[in-house]
């Protein structure tokens, strides 16, 4: 009977057991199938460069999340801002009465200045984490502006405060009623409405044709022009190069029918050149007629958009966990400079003529609160704009942290589907590998029990032979 290899067999056996007893508790105590490469190599390798996916998404949510708070900051502040432009409209509006005294519009314009004040304020301060988010540092495009024509500026028509004889709103199909002559737009810009910079001044102008005559006499010249109309120019700038005072006004006699005439100049204070003129408006001015007596159109003259920062350009945020997945915030400049309302006034404004003379207090502030109006309501537009690309880059930052979000999800399933433990039948095992274990001691100590029993009757019988007699062994 091989005793001692039975042993060892079952001594083997057990020791396998045994550990796999061991590799079952250490499962359930951790939870974990694979903790370790000695578990599984390729499935912990596997399981690892997931996991690595997985904690890259996780934390692309954080920035995304970052992100959303830096942009619900930046929208907090534009919305204070449209609160100011609002206070700032309703108060050009007041002041667009002639019961309005002096004092009072001084009162006004004090307001006034005083909210600009705070826009550029806002612009500057506006901060996240100690980045500042309006000063147009992260603005990947030109500021635009709905009064802004395809290149970003010059001459745009815009709704004039003088309405046409019938109570309408004028536009550039203004032609002459009579339909005599080449009938054309009132106004027609030449090119693009953008003079050269070294002459250009930004104003508001507004074209009227006040009155006609059948031996009309232009004001300047005291030229005889025979039938004709009165075209009445306004130019408004508060611009410093503009010349001796914000409004200037001019009455030409234009013949019927004899157009076209442009541009509009006034004398340049600035220049020592005699002769050298600033430039107001490209434009032509088709052909009149008495009929077109009370039509007016005006235009907003722009000066062109401040340059952004040298160092402009997006905000990126890494919203994957791999390299190159990255997200640009774009965020717009937004102080009284990139809006074009910084010198913006409701004062009754002095005048000049055709000579860039004083003329004298104007008695109406009529032309500097609609340019004002007109200005504020673009600069309206533009935040409004502003928000909704805010709140556009807000919705699509929710949308990549969702995606995120549930890629990490999946991946975590994958995760869990190699490395986590099935504690199901990880219990049914470890209680197998108990039983098999019980088994195995039960049969060493059965073999034990028979080793000595056999012993004893081998000792048993020796002890019997050396009674009968027989010789001691030497």
């Amino acid at each position: 009977m091989d005793v001692l290899g039975s042993a060892s067999q079952v001594l083997l056996n057990l020791s396998l057991t045994q550990k796999r007893e061991q590799t079952d508790i250490r499962a359930l105590a951790s939870g974990l199938r694979v903790s370790s490469a000695v578990n599984d190599p390729s499935g912990y390798g596997i399981a690892q460069r997931l996991q690595t996916q997985v904690n890259g998404f996780q934390q692309a949510v954080q920035n995304v999340q970052t992100a959303n708070n830096a942009l619900a900051v930046a929208n907090g502040a534009l919305t204070t801002i449209t609160l100011i432009l609002q206070r700032i409209r309703s108060l050009v509006v007041e002041s667009r009465s002639d019961l309005n005294s002096s004092t009072d519009l001084a009162n006004i314009q004090a307001e006034i200045s005083q909210l600009l004040l705070e826009v550029n304020r806002i612009s500057s301060n506006t901060t996240f984490n100690g980045i500042n988010l309006l000063n147009g540092q992260f603005q990947t495009t030109a500021p635009t502006s709905p009064l802004s024509n395809s290149a970003g500026y010059g001459a745009v028509q815009v709704p004039s405060p003088l309405l046409n004889p019938d109570g309408s709103t004028p536009g550039t199909t203004v032609v002459n009623a009579d339909g005599l002559g080449n009938p054309g737009p009132l106004v027609t810009l030449q090119g693009p409405g953008v003079p050269p910079p070294s002459t250009y001044v930004p104003n508001f102008i507004t074209f009227t044709v006040t009155g006609y005559s059948a031996n009309a006499i232009d004001p300047d010249s005291g030229t005889a022009v025979g039938p004709g109309v009165y075209v009445q120019v306004q130019a408004y700038s508060t611009n410093p190069a503009f010349g001796a005072a914000p409004l200037y006004v001019d009455t030409s006699a234009v013949p019927v029918n004899s157009g076209p005439l442009g541009p509009t100049f006034i004398p340049n204070p600035g220049s020592a050149t005699s002769g050298s003129f600033l430039d107001l408006l490209d434009f032509t001015l088709a052909n009149l007629t008495q009929q077109d007596v009370g039509t007016s159109i005006s235009f907003e003259v722009l000066n062109p958009p401040p340059s952004a920062p040298a160092n402009a350009g997006p905000l990126y945020v890494q919203n994957g966990p791999q390299e190159g997945q990255t997200t640009a915030i774009s965020l717009p400049g937004v102080s009284t400079a990139d809006l074009n309302i910084s010198d913006i006034s409701i004062l009754a404004p002095q005048t000049v003529n055709y000579q860039n003379i004083v003329q004298g207090q104007s008695s109406s502030n009529n032309i500097p609160a609609a340019d004002a109006e007109m200005r504020v309501d673009a600069a309206l537009s533009q935040i409004t704009q502003a928000q909704a690309q805010v709140g556009a880059q807000m919705v699509s930052l929710n949308y990549d942290a969702n995606n995120a979000n549930t890629a990490s999800v999946n991946l975590t399933a994958s995760v869990s589907s190699i490395q986590d433990a099935n504690i199901g039948a990880t219990v049914t095992n470890l209680t197998q590998q108990q039983i098999l274990t019980q088994i195995g001691s039960s049969v060493l100590a059965q073999m034990q029990v028979s080793a000595t029993q056999i012993t004893a009757l081998m000792l048993n019988g020796i002890g019997i032979g050396v009674g009968a007699g027989a010789a001691p062994i030497a």
